[in-house]
């Protein structure tokens, strides 16, 4: 390659007369150009890694410019004006002077269109044995073509013709001998035909190679953003129309397919990389980082509004593209369904061009009020997404119907992405067109009905040497579609027609719950295996069913008892696994996210009033042994507040080492979250037992037992029990209460002032200093970041502070919530106990039919189990215990605590919504314990 560069200039010199002219010898022609393109693709790939960007930029002019091209140097080598000449420079609105680009110049040569010879005609050979012999001679030639040896078919056609008896043979001779040189002129013809097709598929493969080695190796700063969208533009819109030709190949078809998947997807790379540029506005009260295709914040006090929109490509251009696209889709029909898994795959790419990008939650957008929201100009995200739509339900159900079946049957790519296609779709479809296709025409409940046949496949993946994990993939894909489609209201209804959780309910692989590896505590020391453990295949397989019940109980509002009763049979059914997950003591994050999903489907679904809407005949053994199994769920959520409610394992995990490498860093956010979202839930759980099981004041079931005893003894160091969970004969004190209520203050502050730091840096990624970038980088990109250059450093920090901070507003979010429930919940216990309560030292008259009733109201909260002994829990209250508990209560309750609430609700309760609760609870708490003194 160096000896053709510097001596002859010989791949320049030659691509300067592509395309070759192929009227005459269009077969060797094609070859030839085919292995020029291929040189190229190489010569650049070779100078880019070679950083020699003189070479590069020349041959990149040659291909891409659409200007008349300029003498060069016979040398090789441009002057300074040369060197910094870009392509953007000749893409000028004088479109008189314009010429064609080469690299489209090139694909124009290639005739997509072929002359099929006419069959054959026979009137003495039969057609079908004749088709089977030419298919019994055809072999690969040197060049890989599959041709038919014209010669030996010769041979074996007059050996058979010599073979023939009787006069009538020899006086047929000559029309026998006729029809040979018939079959033979036709098999000449096929293999011309198969030589053609074969160097148009060579030709477009090389093709295709060299506009992805353009694309891909060249440095990027040698063709502008803008303009490689326009390339790209060009060549997708060619493309489409040659393959979109009614005499166009079918055999080509994969080919293009294969560069349209490549096209689309750098075309959705660089307009989301031209989203991605921050622009530095004077602001007030906002943040600087504003996406350029972000319509809310397009202009700002004092300064002239941003020009915004998809400027570069242009929206009906990329109108243009979609409708080729979903054209190409339906040419390819019933087969074809490896040709449309890349087209699925494009189709992905452009949709998630109107997608907006992760944009930082800085707790500002919350302040403008709904008015302000309802009536804000439509962004460009928006209207971009609501014509794709448009265009999309244009096709009808042609369309679906095709999507649809790729989705339920084929090839497992294919599934796949026929899936999260359908996925995409179903969730910027507002007027559901979709979701009623699928439902009407049975698709769903076809996806519905292959969990089952999933299960058996799913339970051999669970061996320690599984066979391919194809089917857990597709099983995932069918899952997030499911997922999705609960997300609706009418799509969680359909689903509970269809009897989806009924179906996970029979699924036996839940079942199969393997041991965990307690070598992997904490989550930090797995190490990286392409294969997961057994335990990480289980959880692939648990948690999209644990996330689809917990949305279709979110989603289903008119019909939420009957979704709960469903999801509380699905528990039922897999009691033995859920106790288990209940019981675990490992700190990895999948263990979290298994007991974070579980617990928010327990705290909708294992409520009083559920049991009712399960579609089984109850009698009384089985009302109780339904109430056992709620109760017994009950009782181990309860259980975790004591584990994540501020337990030792947790301050130990916090105070892990903070210099850990960037996965680490990933992990112990994520196990951070899930450990707040296991106490929201809990929190959420015992808010709703006591407000659905006791209505009224006098009558309250309580959860707690009035000892603060646990808040005082945890503030200092205490032995770690060996198992957290609480037994069922001793409920827990109000003392977890006030210490979850502290630790969740304390954490607020801390996740605050991470939050505001993390939005400050965001808005000033230049000044960071280097080892900072280079810290934040690593999080997002381990290895590496060395390589980097300077704007990719602060791409990767921006794109991980922008993680940082999503994160940190959930954290909040979840404290907020925490400490909330927390006041309402240590609000009605002391209100009952005391006001209410009845110490079981006093000479009440009524203690006893009170006593009872209290009893009874706590047995159907925590189940019917003959062996509980609730004597030693709250019906053992005295007058000491109410007077402790005021002592306690007052001591935990001080003024600095309540500075704290108060200031919570003013720098984010208030913010987030105009209704707040803080301020009132901790106001009757506080009366409630001052007239408790008097």
């Amino acid at each position: 390659m160096r000896y053709l560069r510097t001596s002859q200039d010989f791949l320049f010199t030659q691509l300067q007369y592509l395309p070759f002219s192929i009227k005459e010898h269009e077969i060797s022609t094609l070859n030839q150009m085919s292995w020029l393109m291929k040189t190229a693709a190489i010569e650049m790939r070779v100078t880019s890694l070679n950083r020699q960007r003189s070479h590069t930029q020349r041959l990149l002019h040659l291909l891409l410019d659409d200007m008349p091209v300029k003498p060069y140097l016979a040398d090789g080598e441009g002057g300074m004006e040369d060197e910094s000449r870009s392509v953007s420079g000749f893409l000028h609105f004088d479109t008189a002077s314009k010429v064609r680009r080469k690299i489209l110049s090139i694909l124009d040569s290639i005739d997509f269109s072929q002359d099929i010879p006419e069959p054959l005609q026979l009137d003495f050979f039969d057609r079908v044995q004749i088709e089977q012999v030419i298919a019994n001679c055809e072999h690969k030639n040197a060049r890989g073509q599959v041709v038919c040896n014209v010669k030996y078919l010769h041979r074996v056609l007059v050996a058979e013709v010599n073979a023939l008896q009787g006069m009538a043979a020899i006086g047929q001779r000559p029309l026998l001998m006729e029809e040979i040189n018939t079959i033979l002129q036709y098999v000449v013809e096929r293999n011309k035909l198969l030589q053609c097709l074969h160097a148009k598929r060579h030709a477009l493969e090389s093709w295709r190679q060299l506009v992805e080695i353009i694309l891909t190796a060249c440095p990027q700063d040698l063709i502008q953003a803008e303009d490689r969208q326009l390339i790209i533009r060009d060549l997708l819109q060619d493309v489409h129309d040659k393959i979109l030709d009614d005499d166009a190949a079918q055999e080509l078809m994969p080919v293009v397919a294969g560069a349209v998947f490549t096209l689309t997807a750098h075309l959705s790379q660089s307009v989301k990389t031209e989203q991605k540029q921050p622009l530095a506005l004077p602001m007030t009260g906002q943040s600087q980082y504003v996406l350029m295709l972000d319509g809310s914040f397009t202009s700002s006090p004092g300064s002239e509004s941003i020009s915004m929109g998809f400027a570069s490509v242009g929206d009906s251009s990329l109108h243009i593209i979609l409708k080729k696209l979903l054209d190409f889709i339906l040419k390819t029909g019933g087969g074809f369904q490896r040709v449309r898994t890349h087209l699925y795959g494009s189709l992905l790419y452009y949709l998630q061009i109107a997608q907006r990008p992760d944009e930082p939650d800085t707790l500002e957008a919350a302040k403008k009020t709904m008015w302000e929201r309802l009536t804000a100009p439509e962004d460009v995200f928006s209207k971009l997404q609501r014509e794709n739509m448009a265009i999309i339900e244009s096709y009808g159900a042609a369309l679906m119907e095709v999507v649809c079946r790729d989705a339920c049957d084929g090839h497992e790519i294919g599934r796949m992405l026929a899936l999260a296609l359908l996925d995409r779709i179903v969730s910027v479809d507002k007027q559901q067109q979709w979701l009623l296709y699928l439902s009407n025409s049975g698709y769903l409940k076809v996806l519905v009905d292959s969990l089952a046949d999933d299960d058996l496949t799913l339970q051999s993946l669970l061996t320690p040497q599984p066979p391919l994990l194809k089917a857990l993939y597709t099983y995932e894909s069918k899952m997030a579609f499911l997922t999705r489609v609960a997300k609706s209201q009418q799509g969680a209804l359909e689903l509970l027609r269809s009897g989806v959780i009924v179906r996970l309910a029979q699924c036996q692989v839940y079942d199969m719950r393997p041991e965990t590896d307690h070598q992997g505590m904490y989550g930090m020391r797995e190490p990286p295996v392409f294969i997961p453990a057994p335990v990480e295949r289980y959880r692939q397989i648990l948690l999209p069913a644990l996330q689809l019940c917990q949305v279709i109980l979110t989603s289903s509002m008119a019909q939420h008892l009957q979704a709960a009763g469903q999801v509380l049979q699905f528990l039922i059914s897999h009691s033995d696994t859920i106790q288990a997950i209940l019981r675990c003591q490992d700190v990895s994050v999948g263990s979290l996210q298994e007991l974070a999903s579980l617990t928010g489907i327990i705290s909708k679904a294992a409520l009083p009033g559920v049991l009712s809407e399960l579609d089984i005949d109850v009698n009384e053994g089985t009302q109780m042994e339904l109430q056992g199994h709620i109760g017994r769920f009950q009782r181990q959520c309860l259980g975790l507040l004591s584990r994540f409610g501020g337990s030792d394992r947790l301050r130990q995990f916090k105070l892990q080492d903070d210099n850990a490498g960037g996965d680490r860093v990933n992990k112990r956010d994520e196990i951070e979250l899930a450990m707040q979202q296991i106490c929201a839930n809990v929190m959420e759980y015992c808010e709703s037992l006591m407000l659905q099981s006791a209505p009224s004041f006098q009558h309250a079931v309580c959860l707690f037992t009035p000892s603060l005893s646990e808040s005082t003894n945890r503030d200092g160091p205490r032995q770690d029990t060996q198992t957290s969970v609480v037994p069922y004969w001793h409920l827990p004190g109000l003392g977890i209460i006030v210490y979850l209520l502290k630790q969740s203050t304390s954490d607020f502050f801390s996740y605050y002032d991470s939050h505001r730091q993390s939005v400050n840096k965001l808005q000033n990624v230049e000044q960071l200093p280097p080892d900072e970038i280079k810290e934040l980088c690593q999080s997002v990109m381990p290895a590496g970041v060395d390589k980097i250059s300077t704007s990719q450093k602060y791409v990767l920090a921006r794109r991980r502070l922008v993680k940082l901070i999503n994160n940190r507003a959930k954290l909040l979010s979840l404290c907020s919530y925490i400490i909330e429930t927390c006041l309402f919940i240590l609000w009605r216990h002391l209100e009952h106990y005391l006001l209410h309560c009845t110490p079981t030292d006093s000479q009440d008259p009524l203690l006893s039919s009170r006593m009872s009733f209290k009893k009874g109201r706590l047995q159907d909260s925590f189940g019917s189990e003959p062996n509980l002994d609730f004597s030693s829990g709250l019906n053992r209250v005295s007058q000491h215990d109410i007077e402790q508990l005021q002592i306690e209560a007052t001591n935990s309750f001080g003024e600095s605590l309540q500075k704290k609430l108060l200031d919570i609700e003013g720098l984010y309760s208030k913010v987030r919504s105009r209704y707040t609760f803080i301020q009132a609870l901790v106001r009757r708490i506080r009366g409630l314990l001052r007239i408790s003194r008097t």
